[in-house]
């Protein structure tokens, strides 16, 4: 599940956007929490069956009630987890920043607090490095290496390797049917607030 503000504010709007990947609908917020859990619950402590892990990316998007949605769902596998191996049961994955900008520009730190508790692993990844940039740069821009140096430079400013695939790709659109020159990838990334 990818959050965004659309559907990380609400327990409803959340469940929702799960469910509806699977075609899934219920009549209430109580029901969709119900059947969410249900199509989460897997069998990790047991030698056959379904396992299960529910990925959430952007999760600094999510708002306290979705939170302890989360939470409630999570604890729901506690039998499981103290060696109930029939028990359901699902893992968790939170992906996202600590530190973003939220709405005004004014710099936040994502609030985990309730799930705090329930962390088993919290790993923090570095930025990625100057040869990690340029080695995408490469991917991106395999025969040009005046545009792998330039897009490589604003990854490097950006501090993430997503910022070289997202200036990437209007610079293509500017060539049309042209080579991507360094004028192109120069404005998709002036276009994006760099230099």
């Amino acid at each position: 599940m990818t959050i965004s503000p659309a559907n990380g504010g609400s327990i409803s709007a959340f469940t929702r956007a799960v469910l509806s990947q699977f075609r899934m609908e219920t009549n209430s917020t109580s029901d969709s929490v119900d059947a969410l859990f249900d199509l989460l619950s897997g069998y990790p402590f047991r030698s056959y069956g379904p396992r299960v892990i529910f990925m959430v990316d952007e999760a600094q998007e999510l708002k306290p009630a979705v939170l302890e949605t989360i939470r409630s769902l999570w604890d729901r596998g506690t039998n499981a987890r103290l060696g109930l191996s029939t028990g359901p049961a699902f893992g968790c994955m939170l992906v996202g920043n600590d530190l973003f900008i939220g709405k005004g520009g004014n710099i936040r730190v994502a609030g985990f607090r309730p799930l705090l508790t329930r962390v088993t692993h919290n790993i923090a990844l570095p930025r990625p490095s100057q040869a990690e940039h340029a080695a995408f740069a490469s991917f991106l821009f395999p025969d040009a290496p005046e545009l792998q140096i330039i897009v490589a430079g604003f990854g490097v400013d950006a501090g993430n390797l997503r910022a070289q695939d997202v200036a990437a790709r209007p610079s293509r659109l500017f060539a049309g049917d042209s080579p991507v020159t360094p004028g192109h990838l120069r404005q998709a990334i002036k276009l994006m607030g760099g230099k």
